[in-house]
Order: structure tokens, then C-alpha cells, then sequence
């Protein structure tokens, strides 16, 4: 029995063992998997921009579609390496929780009109103390999945006072929960049957919920009808301090979207395919484009053009250095104040934190193409107020 008890323990430790190396390589393999997926979407991008209509819009459409599906499964899978293991650290701040909301909000809207359902977000000027990128992972994924799973009606987010805590409520009139069911839907690639046949998915969302919801130590409450809807909530300590809303420190300026002509970027990285993919994405926009593989091509270049562009795309992962070392060298040549993009599949604080103090944006593989954009208008809003 005893040498039993024994093989049985060291059975378990290798277990363990092949599972958290299993999640590490996941979590570190993390760049060379977006990679091909980054340069594929800055390809479609730029193919859906100009094709409007006729047979093959439909088929560059679908082919759209299905990035978008794989980008969701990449990143629930890199998402649940990180959380197993402990990648993902809170960092607690308090936040006003109407700023995130406006942020969700204008993600899911149009997914939400597509399908024909009202989708309503109650204002809320309260402010809370909580990790502001894991809340809004987890509460994108309550969202996401209260549009995916209702047919028909509306899905309603608001938030109420419960003690000192705020508590936050997805509510939606879809297909609802059976109660012996609301454990399992929590579970990895559980998906009820009904769920399966009307949306799309492997039934990652919830469990990604979960973990956030462990690591943040919040309580997440199920309440469901079947064919009547259901509402999910995770209560969020209160901030003791409301900070100023972001929102109006900036005004209500809306980004323009369209006048990107003029516009110099300069794009390092050393994979030619990205390059090539984001020269056909930005030059659809009206930029002009420069491209270098590495720092020292991308001195050349500035040197040559005997122009300083009026912004830098810059990869992190370099053949040579990192892409905030090529930024700082840049800027120390070419001038402070030259605004700079760093474009990463690594998601690991210390890179957050480098660029941050840096005054380096960051942009994470697969690249948004609505997001570099909105950045793209504020480098020409910039040169225009300095121009004038």
C-alpha cells in the first residue's frame, strides 16, 4: 500500500508537471502563434475596405469572419494560460466604472445591431477599486456571450449599490440556463445543446469568467429561466475616492476616422510579410508608408528621406534589441517627441509597464485595424494643432 500511495504521488506530480509545462509553452509560443494570424488580418483588412460589392466581397467577408473566430479562440486559449499559470496579476486602481462601460458599449454595439437585438448600458457614475483590464476581460465575455445566445430581444447591462460593493448585472432575454446546468457551463468547452446550435464557439468565455472572478476573489451569481433569459453579476469593491472621468478631461471630440491623408509612418519588424501587409493597410488609408526590417535600416531610411516621419509602428520582438530599445534610440536621434506604436503578442506586464514609462502606446497582435486607425487620426490631429 505504501509503495502504491507512493507511485500514485509521483503519477500526480508528473501530471501537474506536464500540464504547467503545457500552459507555459502555450503562454510563450504566444507571439510565433499571432504572428501569421496578425499579418493575415492586415491583409483582409485592406481587402475589405476596397471590396465593396460583387460575388467576391462575400467571399473576402467570410473570410473575415473567420479571423475573427480563430483571433477569439487564440486568445481564450492564451487567456486561460495565463490565468493557470499566475501570468496575470491584479493591479487594483480605482476607475470610474462608466468609463469601461462607454469602452463595451462601442465594442458591442454593432455586433449587437447585426442581429437585430437593443442593447442598453445604464449609466453609472460611481467608482470602483479593481484590476481595470481583467474586470473589463470578464465582463467582455459576459456581454459576448448574453449577444451570442440571444436570438431575439435585447441585452441590458447595469449596475446597483449592494453594501459597499457595486454590483454589476448582464441581463439578456435569450435561451436561458436549466438549473442543474449552472455549474457546468463554467467548465472548459462545456456548451449546452441549445447553445451550440444557435451560435458558434467552444465554450471558453465562461470559463475564462471564472478564473478572473478566482483571481480578483469576486462571487459571480447565475439567475436563469429556460427560454425566458438569465442575468449574471460579479460584485466589485467600491473606490473610496471617485477619480475624474477620463471622458471629460478629453471632451467629447469625436475621432475622425477618414482624413488619414499625409500621414508618414515609419514600420519596423522583422517579419517582411507583416511589413508588406501593414504597407497595404496604411497606404489604403492615404499614409505614406517607410518600412525597415531593424534600427539600423530604419536610421538609414530616415536619414535618406531627410524627413522624421510623424510616427513609428514598431514590432517588440526584434531580431536585434526589443522594439522599445528601436523607439528610444529613434527619439534620442530624431527628436522626444516623436510619437510611437509598439505592436506585441506579448502581454506580460513588464512589457505594459516599460512602455507606459516610455510614453509608448501599445498595440497587441492581432492587431484591430479600428483601433490603429483612431490612433492613426490622433497623430494628425496632433500635427495639425502643432502646425497651427
Amino acid at each position: 500500500m505504501t509503495r502504491l500511495n507512493t507511485e500514485l504521488g509521483r503519477a500526480k506530480g508528473e501530471a501537474e508537471e506536464a500540464n504547467i509545462s503545457k500552459t507555459r509553452f502555450l503562454a510563450a509560443a504566444s507571439h510565433d502563434i499571432l504572428q501569421p494570424l496578425n499579418a493575415a488580418r492586415l491583409y483582409v483588412t485592406s481587402l475589405v475596405e476596397r471590396q465593396r460589392s460583387g460575388n467576391d466581397a462575400q467571399l473576402v467577408t467570410n473570410i473575415d469572419a473567420s479571423l475573427d473566430a480563430v483571433e477569439e479562440i487564440f486568445g481564450a486559449l492564451l487567456d486561460i494560460s495565463r490565468l493557470d499559470t499566475g501570468a496575470m496579476k491584479p493591479e487594483i486602481v480605482g476607475f470610474r466604472i462608466d468609463e469601461l462601460l462607454r469602452q463595451l458599449e462601442v465594442e458591442f454595439t454593432p455586433l449587437a445591431q447585426e442581429k437585430g437585438l437593443t442593447l442598453k448600458f445604464v449609466p453609472c457614475s460611481l467608482a470602483v477599486q479593481s484590476d481595470r483590464r481583467l474586470l473589463r476581460r470578464l465582463l467582455q465575455n459576459l456581454v459576448s456571450n448574453a449577444i451570442k445566445y440571444t436570438p431575439q430581444g435585447r441585452v441590458l447591462v447595469g449596475c446597483r449599490l449592494r453594501g459597499g460593493r457595486l454590483r454589476i448585472d448582464v441581463y439578456d432575454t435569450g435561451l436561458g440556463i436549466p438549473a442543474s446546468k449552472k455549474r457546468a457551463i463554467f467548465q472548459e468547452f462545456y456548451r449546452l445543446d441549445q447553445g451550440a446550435k444557435a451560435a458558434r464557439g467552444l465554450g471558453l468565455g465562461l470559463s475564462i469568467v471564472e478564473r478572473i472572478a478566482r483571481v480578483l476573489d469576486y462571487r459571480i451569481t447565475v439567475i436563469s429561466a429556460v427560454g425566458r433569459g438569465s442575468q449574471f453579476s460579479v460584485e466589485v469593491p467600491l473606490s473610496a475616492v471617485t477619480p475624474a472621468s477620463q471622458h471629460q478631461r478629453v471632451g467629447r471630440r469625436e475621432v475622425d476616422r477618414v482624413q488619414l491623408s499625409g500621414i508618414t509612418v515609419l514600420c519596423i519588424d522583422n517579419d517582411l510579410t507583416i511589413l508588406d501587409g501593414m504597407e497595404t493597410l496604411l497606404a489604403g488609408w492615404g499614409c505614406r508608408v517607410f518600412k525597415a526590417p531593424d534600427l539600423k535600416a530604419a536610421i538609414a531610411i530616415i536619414a535618406e528621406a531627410k524627413m522624421t516621419p510623424d510616427g513609428l509602428l514598431v514590432d517588440y520582438h526584434l531580431d536585434e534589441g526589443n522594439g522599445i530599445a528601436a523607439i528610444k534610440e529613434l527619439r534620442r536621434r530624431f527628436g522626444a517627441d516623436l510619437t510611437a506604436i509598439l505592436i506585441t503578442a506579448d502581454r506580460s506586464p513588464h512589457v505594459r509597464e516599460d512602455a507606459r514609462a516610455n510614453a509608448i502606446q501599445l498595440l497587441h497582435k492581432p492587431i484591430k485595424p479600428a483601433a490603429l486607425r483612431a490612433l492613426l487620426t490622433q497623430w494628425r490631429t496632433q500635427r495639425v494643432a502643432a502646425a497651427e
